[in-house]
């Protein structure tokens, strides 16, 4: 009877508790022509224990991937392009205001003392130019686009002991949209 009663609790400590949490989706796409823009949003990119971690002055970033291949419907499919950027966010405690850092955007960081309004622009990227050289007109064209938290890396020991940093992970699936050049 033990070992049946170890067994269930081993099993309800290490089922992972984020499978039952809403999963990060790419949403509102819009594709604007000429040039190439892309402007997205993430949702529910924000879980609770994401949400304590930026509270307690974690820097948490969030990488995002476009990829833009031509389709051929004979051979394999032509990537053209490949973007990767970062938003990070950092909570200033003596000031209390968040600064959030967009590689699209470059320049000065964003500083904000709302909590909603940090995490609408962490997950939000607009405007993001895709511009490669060349189109070629009347092709298919397939633009992918994912999401992911950048995992956060602690010194060797610290690892051991903050464990359970790695749930706070998360990861889109590919969002496919398709177009004719």
């Amino acid at each position: 009877m033990r070992k049946i009663i170890f067994i269930i609790m081993l099993a309800a400590w290490s089922f992972p508790a984020n499978l039952f949490a809403e999963t990060a989706v790419i949403t509102d796409l819009e594709v604007a022509r000429p040039p190439l823009t892309v402007s997205f949003k993430v949702k529910d990119a924000f879980s609770k224990n994401i949400e304590e971690a930026v509270r307690s002055g974690l820097p948490t970033s969030f990488n995002f991937i476009i990829e833009l291949n031509r389709v051929n419907r004979v051979l394999p499919d032509e990537r053209v392009g490949r973007w990767e950027f970062r938003h990070t966010v950092k909570y200033d405690s003596l000031r209390n205001e968040y600064e959030i850092f967009l590689d699209e955007k470059g320049g000065k960081p964003v500083r904000t003392r709302d909590f909603d309004e940090m995490k609408e622009v962490m997950a939000a990227c607009s405007g993001v130019a895709v511009a490669p050289a060349h189109l070629a007109p009347g092709s298919l064209y397939e633009l992918r686009i994912k999401a992911a938290m950048d995992p956060l890396e602690l010194p060797f020991l610290l690892n051991y002991i903050f464990f359970f940093l790695k749930f706070l992970n998360f990861e889109t699936d590919w969002h496919v949209h398709t177009f004719t050049a």
